[in-house]
């Protein structure tokens, strides 16, 4: 590696752990939660599992709470989906993490993108997370995940069973962020809706739009104009008729100026005519 790719590869890291600091220090509860329930989990199941023999069950409430140590080599709640009859536990495995890592990484990045959303959503993606990522860190070191709680239904069967499947605190955190994403989706999200374009919004300058623009400038220039020219029309002609009024007013007001007028142009005119006689 030559030292310019050196230097930008350490450029790159040291972008990358800003932003993570910066995504840390904004979304403490979310990873606090996620930290949680990732370490209860990761800590019952070793208790679990350091102290009990599987199989081994502990009744805490007759007939309804038990500790029951389960190694499941399926998906949750110990169901495999019927891959069972088709595939063998190592390749159920295999196809699991693999599902497993997928989902982790698609939740990863939805929770970073949605960091600025409503807290009840971040907390069941983090929920949702750490579940995962218990039963994954099980399923990739064991082969197997344990499981240690268990409902009984009171002594009655419900669905051929007298009791729900055994499960554990990862299993927990599942179904609860998946409860609290549906409940946040159907009764808190609103769909944002298109802003209105407005005059400020930035528009890209292309050669069609520049010709376009100087068209309907121009346009707007011969209508100014027009609009003046009509404009100085209409004041003329008012000011015409404003001083024609005015001469019919005074001529109204003043017949025997009018009257004097004409007699003197017309004795001008015969005095003229007599002159030209007597030459």
């Amino acid at each position: 590696m030559s030292q310019n790719d050196e230097n930008v590869f350490l450029s790159k890291l040291a972008k990358f752990g800003k932003a993570a600091w910066a995504y840390i220090k904004h979304a403490k509860i979310e990873l606090l939660v996620l930290a949680g329930v990732l370490v209860l989990d990761l800590v019952t199941k070793a208790i679990i599992g350091g102290t009990m023999y599987e199989g081994q069950s502990i009744t805490l409430i007759p007939n309804f709470l038990h500790i029951t140590y389960v190694r499941n080599t399926k998906a949750a709640f110990g169901s495999a989906f019927g891959l069972e009859n088709v595939l063998g536990d190592g390749a159920i495995r295999i196809i699991f993490l693999i599902i497993t890592l997928i989902a982790m990484v698609a939740f990863s990045y939805i929770l970073y993108r949605c960091r600025k959303r409503h807290l009840l959503m971040r907390l069941s993606i983090a929920l949702i997370l750490a579940g995962a990522l218990g039963n994954f860190i099980d399923r990739a070191a064991l082969h197997y995940v344990r499981d240690f709680i268990e409902f009984e239904y009171f002594g009655c069967t419900v669905f051929g069973s007298t009791s729900f499947p055994v499960f554990n605190v990862a299993d927990i955190g599942l179904t609860v962020g998946v409860v609290i994403f549906l409940i946040y989706f159907i009764a808190i999200y609103k769909d944002p809706k298109k802003k209105p374009v407005t005059q400020t919004e930035t528009v890209v300058e292309t050669p069609q739009n520049a010709e376009d623009s100087e068209n309907d400038a121009l346009s707007e220039v011969e209508t100014n104009m027009s609009c003046e020219t009509e404009k100085a029309a209409v004041n003329i002609a008012a000011e015409n008729s404003d001083g024609a009024d005015e001469i019919k007013a005074d001529a109204s007001e003043n017949p025997t100026q009018e009257t004097t007028d004409e007699s003197v142009c017309v004795t001008e005119s015969e005095k003229s005519e007599s002159e030209n006689d007597g030459e």
